[in-house]
């Protein structure tokens, strides 16, 4: 428990035939507000930082970001104010919002063009991608030829339940003890958790799951160590209060 009815929890197991550590959060939407928060540039942080520093009692890290200006690649609204279009170089990838507007949560497909329209009643949003699971079914019958998609990575994902759950997912990577998936891999563990629609966010060394309760419970890459305090600075993250 990590407070009115939310849950996180750690898991070891063998999967897809290699080690996966995977880390999962999942609320109610009716006893919380899931919120989008970008602090950019100067003011990014980690995870746990910007989770703490918005009131957040949880918090995953959100979408895709220029490492080496903290600002966001990927269309954000947060709290109405926006920031950004998603980049020519996110195409590949980006396909699809998390829209939030009181305690509804959405994920929705569309193209870097049609987010703003498409947000435009919902608060606050976040472009990422690519949709990994809609109406209960993957995505897209077959996947890029790209690394991002085939290769093992550490992922994070959001995804929805039709009866009023919110999760976030984080797929540890890149260590013996967790090997992280593939694009296809991911959907099908959003599809073993009964999610009805799910949308990948940034993964890589930004991949983090943190509570206040009980800190940091996934393994971030960033400090290439199998403990908790490898976390990334970033510019926007999704958490509950």
């Amino acid at each position: 428990p990590v407070g009115a009815g939310a849950f996180a929890g750690h898991a070891n197991l063998k999967l897809f035939g290699v080690n996966q550590s995977i880390s999962v959060l999942r609320w109610p939407t009716s006893k919380f507000r899931t919120c989008i928060a970008n602090d950019s540039a100067d003011a990014a942080d980690s995870t746990s930082a910007l989770a703490l520093r918005h009131g957040g009692i949880a918090a995953a890290n959100a979408s895709y970001f220029n490492v080496r200006t903290l600002y966001p690649t990927t269309f954000t609204k947060d709290d109405g104010k926006q920031e950004g279009w998603t980049t020519p170089d996110e195409l590949i990838r980006v396909d699809g919002v998390v829209a939030i507007k009181g305690r509804n949560v959405r994920i929705i497909p569309c193209d870097t063009v049609s987010c703003y329209d498409v947000t435009k009643k919902y608060n606050e949003a976040l472009a990422a991608g690519p949709v990994l699971m809609l109406d209960g079914q993957e995505a897209r019958q077959s996947w890029p030829n790209h690394s991002f998609f085939t290769w093992r990575h550490p992922r994070t994902f959001i995804g929805t339940t039709s009866d009023g759950w919110v999760y976030l997912v984080v797929i540890d990577g890149r260590f013996k003890e967790g090997v992280g998936t593939t694009i296809h891999e991911t959907a099908e563990i959003a599809r073993m958790l009964g999610l009805r629609d799910a949308l990948n966010l940034d993964g890589g060394g930004s991949s983090v799951l943190w509570t206040k309760e009980h800190g940091t419970i996934s393994y971030p890459f960033d400090n290439h160590r199998y403990d908790p305090f490898g976390q990334r600075v970033v510019p926007n993250i999704i958490s509950i209060r």
